[in-house]
């Protein structure tokens, strides 16, 4: 490697070197003093009773937070509490076949009520509905892909949510 090369390299090092370190990829805007929270379990309260469906959204939510933060879960007076809990879990026809009353495939949609509590910046608390939805076909029996899809949905639900949380928007 020639002494030109050495620098060239040496210079570009550095400066992605400093401009790895002047931007965060996480786009928080949780104020810095805010270190604990607690996810309390979010019940189904929608007329159609999935078994696991509060305890997988709960854990997913959980997991989205311990992953993607460095909050420290807590029940003994938390910074921030998200509560609330699944409000409808419906599936209904979509694409009905012209000339027919058959609809190729059906919607599975999950809503989530969502309180969020932050004691240490009350005024960005709130009370949201979260929604999601996806499209199996019609052929299929529900008890056979409920599972695959709540995951699904779920997780872009708890992505909604971590966004609307840590991003404020």
């Amino acid at each position: 490697m020639t002494l030109k090369n050495k620098v060239t390299f040496l210079l570009v090092s550095l400066m992605l070197l400093s401009l790895s370190s002047c931007y965060s990829f996480t786009g928080s805007s949780l104020d810095p003093t805010i270190k604990t929270i607690q996810i309390k379990s979010f019940p189904n309260y929608s007329p159609y009773q999935s078994p696991d469906l509060s305890v997988d959204f709960t854990v997913a939510l959980q997991n989205k937070f311990n992953r993607s933060t460095k909050l420290i879960e807590t029940d003994d007076n938390p910074d921030i509490i998200l509560e609330g809990e699944i409000t409808n879990f419906t599936t209904v026809p979509v694409n009905i076949q012209s000339g027919s009353d058959q609809a190729t495939q059906n919607r599975l949609t999950i809503t989530v009520s969502v309180r969020y509590i932050n004691k240490v910046n009350p005024e960005k608390s709130f009370e949201k509905t979260f929604s999601d939805y996806q499209d199996y076909d019609s052929n299929q029996l529900l008890i056979n892909v409920q599972n695959q899809l709540s995951q699904s949905i779920n997780q872009r639900i708890v992505d909604q949510i971590f966004i609307a949380v840590v991003a404020d928007w």
